[in-house]
């Protein structure tokens, strides 16, 4: 699925952007407005424009600069260009964009504005990615994102996180960009940054989407029904802000699921829906793109008549726009189209247009071809040309130097002979040094799992011991003191009331008894999986009036192995008993989701925090328990905090 890379940009309805922009003309109209005020108003009216007018935008933003320029305020000329720069952007002016970032970039570092300076970058690594420099987009990416870190400007954070997630899904390495969308989204959800968490949602919907369809085929429906729930919350989010431009690629998508679902009345009205949002923002590419999808459902429904409109539409809009190539497809389908009507008349018409375009493509082609292998002729026969002049030239250096070059030679030899022998014994001493870490790494796993294991049978141990040692014992002295009760006829108030006291005293300890022991070897999570196990601790947590405490499990319908369901509890275990214990949370959020080949695993709390950069400065064997058995899982494990500003962990366990 070819998803749609988001742009971040502010959308709002007619009516109200229409009375703001009025507005803030007539405020530049006063005489007596100051020209720094002037300048700004000047560049957010063309920010105003940009999703509706862009001749009015650039007509705006020239102002801005202009006046900036005329006042030698630098500050505002950067801002100007960087206006500018955006708009041709959005315009796919590319180079021109360039242009004027580079000049805007150069005023901001010269004034030493880190956070301007950053901004700049991500408009530059937009542009790139636009022109599919990947790499260079995401180096310049990685540069702005160190800046929003060391400022501690957390929303810059999540964009930066969301865009280098968009490099490498380019780049075709899905698990990294899922990586970086996650924590894209954790920090959009902790500052509650709308058009980054849509748009993060978006993403992340993509990839599911990738996982669940390939060639229009549905191969796994569960990630297809994940892909589902993340569109549907994106559009939830993105719906609440208006962002209609980001809307129409979400319509979109999830018509593509119901399509596949074959569900096509559901499709039919998200198409609709994606239709709408590109006639508002007058995008006739997308609008030609939508009555395809459109003609398509109506043929699956059996409306042909609907069909052939929509795809007439579609052509019209693809012969205006010299899309030749989506033109080739209304064309080919209104041929088949009334075909099945049966007016063979109309249908060999457009057979016949088909045929033209088809033929005219095969003849730019060929008239393309021919100029390419005449230019590489002509660079051939220079190439000849100078090779020869230069042979020559050789001959006679050759004869002159000869000597030098058997001397050279030698050298060279001797080099690579000593070169040859250093590698070699560099060689050895790697392979062993290899065999030793080897070594190291398989006595380490085997003293870890060891130590697991053993852990896990004394905890079996001390809770059978507890459950049948003294669990018996404390039962059978609540009989007897039950026995004695009712055999002494002669007590006083006082004395029944003491009795009664030491049976429910015994009472309470045979329930502690028992919880300690189910705690410690948890039935559920023998018999019926990690899953259950967690629901259920997760359950008696909600006794607590201050916790709320939110799970998701998608995925987990079949076992795990026994040893990783186990591990996997005790660190689940461990996580929230530290949240109950240190961070003073109110909320904490847990999401176990399995994928094919991995397991992921995302706890989050509201709580007080802590400072990541000390994490291996703490006491206690907490934190560093969960890192090695996570490690013994082959697994890794991320902690994400600060502060006052909640933590949040995300573990990732491989299943293959």
């Amino acid at each position: 699925m070819k998803r749609l890379i988001i742009l971040f940009f502010i959308s709002l309805n007619t009516f109200a952007q229409t009375s703001l922009i009025d507005s803030l003309i007539k405020e530049t109209n006063k005489a007596s407005i100051h020209d720094s005020v002037k300048i700004k108003l000047y560049g957010d009216i063309a920010w105003e424009f940009i999703g509706s007018d862009m001749n009015k935008a650039l007509e705006f933003a020239n102002k801005e600069l202009e006046l900036a320029t005329k006042t030698k305020r630098e500050a505002d000329i950067a801002q100007s260009e960087s206006d500018i720069g955006s708009i041709y952007n959005r315009k796919s002016s590319f180079d021109t964009a360039l242009i004027h970032y580079n000049k805007a970039l150069s005023i901001r570092e010269k004034l030493k504005q880190d956070v301007k300076v950053a901004g700049i970058y991500t408009n530059i690594a937009t542009v790139l990615m636009r022109q599919s420099k990947f790499e260079e987009a995401l180096a310049i990416n990685f540069k702005s994102l160190k800046i929003f870190e060391k400022v501690g400007d957390e929303v810059k954070q999540a964009i930066s996180l969301g865009n280098i997630g968009n490099l490498y899904y380019e780049l075709e390495q899905n698990k990294p960009a899922e990586q970086f969308y996650r924590k894209s989204l954790a920090l959009a959800r902790k500052t509650n940054h709308l058009m980054t968490i849509g748009n993060d949602l978006v993403n992340i919907g993509g990839l599911k989407f990738e996982y669940g369809v390939q060639f229009d085929k549905l191969v796994n429906a569960q990630e297809l029904d994940s892909a589902l729930i993340y569109f549907s919350e994106a559009e939830t989010v993105l719906t609440t802000i208006n962002a209609t431009y980001n809307l129409a690629a979400v319509y979109n998508n999830i018509g593509r699921i119901y399509t596949i679902k074959q569900n096509h009345k559901k499709a039919l009205d998200y198409y609709e829906k994606a239709l709408k949002a590109r006639e508002i923002l007058e995008d006739k590419y997308g609008i030609g793109l939508s009555y395809i999808n459109l003609a398509e459902t109506e043929r699956l429904l059996g409306n042909n008549t609907k069909c052939i409109d929509y795809l007439i539409k579609a052509s019209d809009i693809f012969l205006s726009l010299k899309n030749y190539l989506n033109l080739k497809q209304a064309y080919a389908k209104l041929a088949e189209a009334y075909e099945l009507k049966k007016d063979y008349p109309a249908s060999l018409k457009y057979y016949q247009l088909l045929r033209v375009i088809k033929d005219s493509i095969y003849n730019e082609d060929n008239a393309k071809q021919m100029a390419e292998m005449q230019t590489k002729y002509d660079v051939e026969k220079k190439d000849l040309e100078l090779a020869k002049n230069k042979a020559e030239i050789e001959t006679k250096e050759k004869q002159a130097y000869i000597k030098n070059i058997i001397i050279i030679a030698i050298v060279v030899l001797m080099l690579l002979v000593a070169i040859t022998g250093f590698l070699f014994y560099r060689k050895k001493q790697i392979e062993q040094q290899a065999k030793l870490d080897a070594e190291i790494a398989s006595q380490k796993e085997i003293r870890t799992k060891a130590i697991l294991e053993a852990e896990e049978k004394e905890r079996r141990r001390i809770a059978q011991d507890l459950h049948d040692g003294v669990g018996q014992l404390l039962s059978a002295a609540k009989l007897n003191l039950s026995n004695l009760d009712s055999k002494i006829t002669t007590q006083t108030e006082e004395q029944k009331l003491a009795m009664q006291n030491a049976l429910s005293l015994v009472d309470d300890s045979v329930k502690e008894v028992r919880a300690v022991s189910h705690n410690m070897m948890p039935n559920t999570l023998i018999k019926l999986g990690l899953a259950s196990a967690v629901r259920e601790f997760i359950t008696k947590l909600g006794n607590a009036p201050t916790l709320k405490v939110d799970l998701e499990i998608v995925g987990l319908d079949t076992r795990l192995d026994n040893q990783v369901e186990t591990v996997l509890y005790r660190v689940i275990q461990e996580i929230v008993n530290n949240i109950i214990k240190h961070a003073k949370a109110s909320q904490i959020s847990m999401q176990l989701i399995r994928h094919e080949t991995e397991l992921n695993i995302m706890i989050e709390d509201n709580g007080v925090g802590f400072d990541t950069n000390q994490l291996d400065d703490f006491e206690g064997i907490g934190l560093k328990g969960i890192q090695t058995r996570i490690e013994f899982l082959n697994g890794s494990v991320h902690f994400d905090s600060s502060i006052g500003r909640g933590t949040t962990v995300i573990i990732d366990i491989p299943l293959v």
